[in-house]
């Protein structure tokens, strides 16, 4: 599977990439919104995971955008808050997240 990683928190994207990796998953990541929709040019995900809270663009924005050109790819979020106002179109991951919950919802 194809899996998208976007986290501004570099550590969070190097456990998030050995977490899919470890599974046998094609991983790429990106540090932002904006990286990511240029990573998806040549890399069409199956699957999106990404931070809420991030420079430039929202997770919420991102992933639908992600959702517009891939309707089929799987979407999370991943927030260290509580609740996100207004509706999301993706599962919702409070951090700290379980690994295996999170693997599910991508797989």
């Amino acid at each position: 599977m194809r899996v998208l990683l976007v986290d501004d928190e570099p550590g969070v994207l190097r456990a998030l990439e050995r977490l899919f990796r470890r599974r046998g998953h094609d991983v790429r990541s990106a540090a932002n919104g904006s990286a990511a929709l240029v990573l998806v040019e040549e890399f069409p995900p199956d699957a999106v995971v990404s931070d809420f809270l991030m420079d430039g663009m929202t997770g919420v924005e991102l992933l639908r955008q992600i959702a517009a050109r891939f309707p089929a790819a799987r979407r999370v979020l991943l927030s260290g808050f509580a609740e996100v106002d207004g509706p999301v179109d993706a599962v919702f991951l409070r951090k700290p997240y379980d690994a295996q919950t999170l693997l599910q919802a991508c797989e």
